[in-house]
């Protein structure tokens, strides 16, 4: 098998990484904010507008939403192994970048187009349309989730680059979340303005991808003559116990992320206050998140990222359990709590993203492979799934505890509400808490794994010199 170890002269000392341009992590970073424009606003809203929009029945909307994001899951490893595979004059990455961005904004956009459908076929039209999304989108996310492991071998910068994407995705957020419905109504209300908005986006984020991958580079990667297989992959990929515990985190932890945050907008409009609740409770909680960013990635190069992902957990876990313990309405109590939520959820975001490329190396160092396309493929796949079967769940919940929309819920099903919208994202995050608990990589431990694959490569290549006849094998 062909050594899948850096290339010569790629590993470059600490200190050298640790100086990559501002220029280059804010944007790689932006690529976050064109990725949540698509991804953040199908989170936040898709299911309401497939609810309160459209007509369709929670149950039916949300398992549309599941099997897409299922569908999406079983691509990404596919999508993981075929990035890392590609060679061009761009990289094996950024290629996607430049040719995938404006056919992602057509995808996007076609989910709303208002063809007045209804019944079934309005049912098979939303299935079909967002599954082409969620494809289109798997080949252009996977090889930019995966770029930053090529971007940097150091832990901390790849820290700079995940806290960078993710003050991106939250600023993205926050900005869905206080301008998406106020937008939707300008242009017009209902699906007409869904379509406009959904337009404004797409043009955005194409813009964004595109000067992404213009100022972004590929300095670490594989051998040229390197060509893994699909089989060589997932034996590095099951042989990695650093990665295997990030993706039981992942999959406890997006459930409840994905059932608490849907099932959260249905509180704040039925419970809270009304449709304009909707807006200040995610305005503020991602604001909160936002700001907390940047004092997270401080923390995280005192503490270590195990350290900050279990912070993060106790805190929102916490308020989640007194949002449903005193049950507030809109007002200082209620979104004060959602503020204490979203700093809890920054810390996560952040150590789930920068912890990531870690694992890369330690897959490396056991088999000689570099897979990071591969990781971020089998990683982005759990989340798909956990995502889709969380959304699906509260489709499904809220047809059984006798949700309907637009209209006055039954105390029962008030109480129901609340419970999906707090009690279940703690319980589940606590859940993922277990995995990460056990998680043994530090940064110091990182770097010193770093420098060891870099010893190991240049002996290899002292070796494969100095018998040229023999070749370089693992």
């Amino acid at each position: 098998m062909a050594d899948g170890s850096v290339g010569a002269g790629q590993h470059r000392d600490l200190a050298d990484r640790s100086s990559l341009p501002t220029g280059a992590v804010v944007a790689y970073g932006s690529g976050d904010l064109a990725f949540n424009l698509y991804f953040t606003f199908c989170s936040l809203f898709l299911l309401y507008f497939y609810t309160d929009v459209l007509g369709i029945s929670a149950s039916v909307g949300g398992l549309i939403i599941m099997a897409a994001l299922m569908w999406e899951g079983i691509t990404d490893p596919a999508m993981g192994v075929i990035a890392s595979r590609t060679r061009s004059r761009f990289g094996s990455y950024r290629p996607y970048l430049l040719f995938g961005a404006p056919l992602l904004a057509l995808a996007f956009v076609s989910m709303f187009l208002p063809l007045g459908l209804s019944g079934n076929a309005l049912a098979f039209f939303c299935l079909a349309t967002h599954i082409l999304f969620r494809t289109v989108y798997t080949v252009v996310n996977i090889p930019f989730v995966a770029l930053s492991a090529r971007m940097s071998a150091d832990s901390l910068v790849r820290s700079r680059l995940a806290g960078a994407r993710m003050l991106f995705a939250i600023i993205t957020g926050l900005f869905l979340a206080a301008a998406t419905l106020p937008l939707v109504a300008r242009f017009g209300g209902g699906r007409e303005g869904f379509l406009w908005v959904a337009t404004l986006y797409a043009f955005i984020a194409t813009l964004v991808l595109l000067n992404c991958f213009k100022r972004t580079q590929e300095t670490i990667g594989e051998a040229p003559d390197a060509h893994p297989t699909f089989s060589a992959m997932l034996r590095a990929v099951g042989s990695n116990r650093v990665f295997l515990l990030l993706l039981g985190a992942t999959l406890v932890g997006s459930i409840g992320y994905a059932m608490g945050g849907k099932a959260l907008l249905y509180y704040m409009k039925y419970y809270a206050g009304s449709e304009e609740t909707i807006t200040i409770g995610l305005t503020v909680s991602l604001a909160a998140a936002a700001l907390s960013m940047l004092p997270w990635v401080k923390v995280t190069q005192r503490i270590g990222k195990r350290a900050v992902w279990l912070s993060g957990i106790a805190i929102s876990a916490t308020a989640n359990i007194l949002i449903f313990a005193i049950a507030p309405k809109a007002g200082p109590m209620l979104y004060g709590l959602l503020a204490f939520s979203g700093v809890g959820n920054a810390a996560f975001v952040l150590t789930f993203w920068s912890m990531l490329p870690d694992t890369v190396e330690v897959g490396e160092w056991q088999t000689g492979l570099r897979a990071e396309g591969a990781l971020v493929g089998f990683l982005a796949f759990t989340q798909k799934v956990a995502l889709g079967v969380g959304t699906g769940l509260i489709g499904i919940l809220l047809d059984v505890i006798g949700y309907v929309p637009n209209a006055q819920q039954a105390p029962d099903t008030l109480t129901s509400i609340r419970g999906l919208a707090t009690l279940v994202p703690a319980a589940l995050a606590v859940g993922a808490g277990l995995f990460i608990y056990f998680y043994p990589l530090d940064t110091r431990t990182h770097a010193r794994l770093v420098r060891a694959i870099g010893w190991r490569n240049a002996r290899r290549r002292g070796r494969a010199s100095s018998t040229p006849d023999n070749g370089q094998t693992t």
